[in-house]
C-alpha cells in the first residue's frame, strides 16, 4: 500500500503558481515522484485560515485502500488527493495529479488577441454557443453534450456506489474534453465525504446550484446533476441558472423529459439514482436499452407503481420507472 504522507522538505523546489482560490494555492511540484501515480504532480497548499486538516487524510486513505484497478478508475475521472503534505505535525496541503492537457484550452482573449491556456470548465457548456466562441472556447455539438453528460453520470454513480457524496457539483468543479474517454474530470475533491459523515472541508452549495432540502447527500448530488443536464441542453436567457425543466424539452426525448422532471423533484427520496441517467445517455448514444432488472446494480430501484400506496403518490414526482421496459410512466 502506498504511503499516505510526504513532508514539505520532500517536495523540493516548487514550480509555477498555477492557481489560487479561497482556501488554497496550487503549485507545480516538478521534483516529486510517486510510485502509484506516475506523471506530473501539483501541490495544493492550504492557506493558514483554511480548516482543511484531517479530512484530506481520509480521502488519501480511501484511495490507498482500493485495489490497483479501482485506483486507476478513480484517477481516470478525478483530480483526487494522492498524499497529504505535512509541515511538522500539521497538514499543510495535498499532492494531486496535474490536470491532463486534454482538459485544457488554448484560447485567444477577445479584444487583446492575447493567448491563454486555461481549464475547459463545464460552465462553457452553459452559455450560448456564440459566447463560447467569442472567448475562444469550442462550440460543443449535441452529440458531444450527450457524451459529457453520460460520463459525468458514470463518475457520480461510481462515487455513490462507494458511499461517497461529491457535494459541490457546480459549473466549475468539472472539466470536459472533446476527445478521449472519460470526457469529464472532477476537480476540487477535497470536500468529498463518506455517506453519513461530516466533511471537514465545508461542502458548498455554489450560487444557483443548491438542492431544495438544504443539506448535501447523494440525493442532492442527483438534483444538481439534473440541473446540469437541464442547463447543458437549454438555450436562451439565463441558461446557466434556469430550474425550469421545460427549457430542455426540445433537446430531450420523452424518456429524458420525464427523467429530468423526476430528478428535479423537491422530495429527495423520490429522485431516480444517477445510474438511470447513465443508462439513458448510453441509450441515446448507442441505442442500447437499460437492463430490465440487473441484480448487479448497486443502488435501490424505485418501487413498482403497483405497490406504491395511493395515499403517498402525491409526495412523489408523479412518475415511476417500469422495471420491465425501463421507461418512465405516470402514476
Amino acid at each position: 500500500m502506498a504511503d499516505e504522507v510526504v513532508t514539505v522538505g520532500q517536495l523540493g523546489a516548487l514550480g509555477r503558481l498555477l492557481g489560487t482560490g479561497g482556501q488554497a494555492r496550487v503549485y507545480e511540484a516538478p521534483h516529486l515522484r510517486l510510485p502509484d501515480a506516475p506523471g506530473p504532480l501539483v501541490y495544493k497548499e492550504y492557506k493558514p485560515e483554511s480548516k482543511a486538516r484531517q479530512g484530506p487524510r481520509q480521502l488519501v486513505k480511501f484511495r490507498n485502500g482500493l485495489e490497483p484497478a479501482g485506483r486507476a478508475k478513480l484517477d481516470s475521472f478525478t483530480a483526487w488527493p494522492l498524499r497529504v503534505v505535512e509541515d511538522g505535525s500539521q497538514v499543510s496541503g495535498v499532492i494531486m495529479p496535474l490536470i491532463d492537457p486534454s482538459f485544457m484550452q488554448l484560447r485567444t482573449l477577445p479584444g487583446t488577441g492575447t493567448k491563454k491556456t486555461s481549464t475547459r470548465e463545464v460552465q462553457n457548456l452553459l452559455v450560448p454557443p456564440q459566447r463560447a466562441a467569442l472567448v475562444g472556447m469550442p462550440v460543443v455539438t449535441a452529440q458531444q453534450r450527450l457524451t459529457i453528460c453520460r460520463d459525468l453520470a458514470a463518475a457520480l454513480h461510481w462515487l455513490h456506489a462507494m458511499d461517497l457524496v461529491f457535494g459541490d457539483l457546480n459549473a466549475r468543479n468539472e472539466l470536459f474534453r472533446l476527445s478521449g474517454h472519460p470526457s469529464v474530470m472532477l476537480v476540487d475533491c477535497d470536500g468529498v465525504r463518506k455517506k453519513g459523515t461530516m466533511a471537514e472541508v465545508a461542502q458548498l452549495d455554489a450560487p444557483d446550484w443548491d438542492a431544495p432540502e438544504g443539506w448535501l447527500t447523494t440525493q442532492s448530488d442527483c438534483y444538481k446533476f439534473g440541473l446540469f443536464v437541464l442547463r447543458v441542453f437549454s438555450s436562451g436567457d439565463q441558461q446557466s441558472t434556469t430550474r425550469d425543466p421545460a427549457r430542455a424539452d426540445a433537446a430531450l426525448d420523452d424518456d429524458g423529459r420525464q427523467l429530468l422532471r423526476a430528478t428535479l423533484s423537491e422530495v429527495p427520496g423520490s429522485r431516480p439514482p444517477i445510474e438511470d441517467w447513465g443508462y439513458y445517455f448510453r441509450y441515446r448514444l448507442t441505442g442500447k436499452p437499460p437492463p430490465a432488472a440487473d441484480p448487479a446494480r448497486t443502488v435501490p430501484q424505485p418501487r413498482p407503481a403497483a405497490v406504491v400506496p395511493a395515499a403517498k403518490t402525491t409526495a412523489t414526482t408523479g412518475w415511476i420507472r417500469d422495471r420491465v421496459t425501463g421507461r418512465w410512466t405516470p402514476l
